[in-house]
């Protein structure tokens, strides 16, 4: 190589040395939140009963060109209307799953991983256009705090989808809160059409959207102190055409206006509250609600005491609003998680960083915050992000590979006792746990199940005779004999095994640790 070469390639090299980012030492423990904590935390194998049935209703679509609207999947609700609110995430899963050939299922999880870390991206944004002065520390905490009790309701689940919805939801209304742009009001009719498309959960868009109406009006009639200054008039005019116009889109979805009520009378079912544990109240005896209730105590309770001077009405509205929420299912810790996190980064870290602790580590977090100083440190930072995120990305594979994934699902379905239908009775009317329904409905799609999870199609009573049934409260022969079930795949150990076992119309004829099968032994009398 010449002298000049040589010359050359050194500039060039120093050039580019010049042109890497300043990363401050801080966005090491930015990545590692990204990375290390919410990647893996929300890759998870494909272990949840309904994703099997969101599946094959994916799978329909994308055969067929048609959303489904009425039930042939399951005995119970054969013939019943079907509206399948979540037809689009259905249906982009199906593509992904096929897309993704023989590493279908791992690209799922990533994929829907991948969707938690965006979120949490959004509100980490939407903190920083709420509270420009917030440090990296108080996110990083408070987020973390969020993730963990949003992390046992999110997954390979449609109700990720909503999380994302969310913090799309809190981001575009706070953007419009500090900058007072109209053109922020102009994304909500956006944001209800992808939202009523992809899952149930727009009813969020118009509480969060109406607690910004009510609060900024709120503060600007009491002329309260808070920054920045409520919503002028006008600014709450173009906020109400804005979602006035989301309600007109909601519309544009297969079902037409029948969305519309299906929310609330999804909601409304009883049976949900007392037999499916998405849908119970939260208690200290369940890990989801220790989640919860820590969360109170910790962020929402401290939020609306300590700050209740400079609260703005809305964050007052929006706090109580997901509190109540998260009080009456399990299902929306997915809403009082980020919530709860974004107000304590707002009102609670600024509160901590005056402490005596606070103060004596102000020194530290502010150096680790600020930008390198030379080439050299910028580009210990950048390799050191870099491997951070490759580790948190190998972290998050490693828990979805095609073999792990066999052995999760393994674990959570009854994949042997399905292999032995299939073989020995692949057009079966199946009696079935309810979890599994959406998995034996997709592995045997000859036969027909009892019930999967698409609760709202069935309503109140079907749920309530089912799990009447299994706990023999009522006579199984008589729901068994109606439907004219031939086998029953259920836990091996259940108040309802000892009834079949005992049963001389009823043999056991496949047991492993999962899952047994019962095989009718005697023609049901009509």
């Amino acid at each position: 190589m010449t002298t000049r070469a040589a010359i050359g390639l050194r500039a060039r090299a120093h050039l580019a040395l010049l042109a890497l980012p300043a990363l401050p030492m801080s966005a090491i423990a930015v990545t590692a939140f990204f990375a290390l904590v919410a990647l893996p935390r929300a890759t998870m194998p494909l272990v949840d009963g309904d994703v099997w049935w969101h599946l094959r209703a994916g799978e329909m679509v994308l055969a067929t060109g048609q959303v489904p609207k009425v039930d042939t999947w399951t005995l119970v609700g054969d013939g019943m209307r079907w509206i399948s609110q979540d037809w689009l995430s259905n249906t982009l899963m199906a593509a992904l799953l096929a897309a993704g050939g023989a590493l279908g299922e791992t690209l799922l999880s990533l994929v829907f991983g991948a969707l938690v870390v965006l979120a949490f991206a959004l509100l980490w944004r939407s903190v920083g256009v709420r509270a420009p002065a917030s440090g990296w520390l108080g996110r990083f905490v408070w987020l973390t705090v969020g993730l963990l009790v949003a992390g046992p309701v999110v997954g390979v689940r449609v109700q990720t989808v909503d999380l994302v919805m969310v913090s799309l939801t809190i981001w575009s209304l706070w953007h419009f809160v500090t900058d007072r742009r109209r053109a922020w009001p102009l994304l909500l009719p956006v944001l209800a059409v992808g939202w009523v498309n992809l899952h149930a959960g727009f009813p969020l868009l118009f509480a969060f959207g109406g607690a910004v109406l009510v609060g900024e009006a709120g503060d600007r009639l009491l002329r309260r102190r808070v920054t920045p200054e409520p919503l002028a008039w006008r600014d709450l005019g173009w906020l109400a055409g804005g979602l006035v116009a989301a309600a007109v889109a909601l519309v544009l979805n297969p079902n037409g206006i029948d969305i519309y009520a299906y929310p609330f009378a999804t909601a409304g079912i009883q049976a949900h509250r007392d037999f499916i544990f998405e849908w119970s109240r939260p208690d200290l005896s369940s890990l989801p609600g220790q989640l919860l209730f820590g969360l109170l105590a910790l962020a929402v309770v401290p939020t609306l005491l300590l700050a209740r001077r400079e609260l703005r009405l809305t964050d007052a509205l929006w706090l109580l609003g997901a509190t109540a929420l998260s009080l009456s299912a399990i299902r929306f810790l997915l809403v009082i998680g980020p919530v709860a996190a974004v107000m304590a980064c707002v009102y609670l870290a600024p509160r901590l960083a005056a402490t005596p602790f606070g103060r004596a580590s102000r020194g530290l977090t502010q150096r680790l915050g600020r930008p390198a100083r030379t080439s050299g440190l910028a580009a210990v930072n950048l390799v050191l992000c870099l491997a951070v995120a490759l580790l948190g990305a190998g972290v998050a594979l490693a828990r979805v590979t095609p073999s792990a994934q066999s052995s999760a699902i393994a674990e959570a379905m009854p994949v042997a006792a399905t292999a032995w239908l299939r073989d020995h009775a692949p057009r079966a009317r199946i009696f079935n746990v309810y979890s599994w329904g959406g998995w034996l409905g997709r592995e045997l799609p000859r036969a027909r199940v009892y019930i999967d999870g698409r609760s709202d199609i069935y309503g109140d009573a079907p749920i309530r005779t089912y799990a009447q049934a299994i706990d023999l409260e009522t006579d199984p022969a008589q729901l068994l004999d109606r439907y004219r079930i031939d086998h029953v795949v259920f836990w091996p150990d259940s108040a309802l095994t000892g009834w079949l076992d005992r049963s001389p119309a009823w043999r056991r004829v496949y047991t492993d640790g999962q899952a047994a099968v019962w095989e009718r032994t005697r023609t049901p009398v009509d």
